[in-house]
């Protein structure tokens, strides 16, 4: 399919319902990716069809469809699902509750789908939009809040957490949460590649939190040129073409 020129988008996007994305995952013949929830609707066959039927009816009535399939930024993401070549993932906790976002990497386009994890999902539903691909890793950099790295040496804690020392060093670092970060990317061909970056922040700063293998967690401040570095290295193996280039 050939996706209609977007035109007319909010800046921060189109909302979809998630039987609507359901109806487009279906006709795509692929499922979302991390972190995003959409599931398959209906509990029987009967029922299924009856609510695919009712998403379509609502994409047409909002110009998302025609006779002929999807339009628009609909038809963006049925391409996106069938074609890109990677996604990155990020996953956002704050005050205002917990978001998904995946920015899925086709042709020379991203697209941004943007979920609340909070709350009711059905009611929450999806925001999409559509960016050039260049633009992929400023427009993912800007959901994250700004907040400057914590002023700590480095922290490592045992598998069993038995370490009264360290925690105790953790516990002034980060009396409290404020917010919480993770970083990921996947290739269509390959699943999940690339260093993932989780993060924490606190009264005094954002600090990494990394685990190892064997259950070892380091605790190292997080500066904001190293949260880009993360970032634009998993951007750029998600927008690697197949060949390698």
């Amino acid at each position: 399919m050939t996706a209609a020129p977007v035109t007319g988008t909010r800046p921060d996007g189109v909302h979809f319902g998630l039987v609507e994305l359901d109806l487009l995952a279906t006709h795509a013949g692929a499922r979302f990716p991390f972190p995003l929830r959409v599931g398959e609707f209906g509990r029987i066959a009967g029922e299924r069809e009856v609510l695919l039927a009712a998403a379509g009816v609502t994409l047409r009535a909002r110009g998302l469809a025609g006779e002929r399939g999807p339009l628009g930024v609909a038809a963006e993401v049925v391409t996106a699902l069938r074609e890109h070549r990677g996604a990155v993932d990020l996953v956002l906790t704050g005050q205002d509750g917990t978001f998904g976002v995946v920015a899925m990497v086709y042709r020379s386009w991203a697209l941004i789908c943007r979920q609340s994890m909070t709350g009711n999902p059905a009611v929450n539903g999806v925001r999409i939009r559509r960016v050039a691909q260049n633009a992929m890793a400023g427009e993912l950099l800007g959901m994250v809040p700004e907040v400057e790295s914590a002023v700590a040496m480095p922290i490592t804690l045992p598998p069993d957490g038995r370490d009264p020392g360290a925690l105790e060093q953790v516990g002034v670092l980060l009396p409290e949460l404020t917010g919480t970060g993770q970083l990921g990317a996947t290739r269509r061909d390959g699943g999940r590649t690339g260093i993932e970056l989780s993060w924490v922040d606190g009264p005094r700063g954002r600090v990494r939190v990394n685990r190892t293998d064997d259950g070892w967690i380091s605790v190292n401040a997080l500066r904001p040129v190293d949260l880009r570095h993360a970032l634009d290295n998993l951007v750029m193996i998600a927008r690697r073409e197949d060949d390698g280039s």
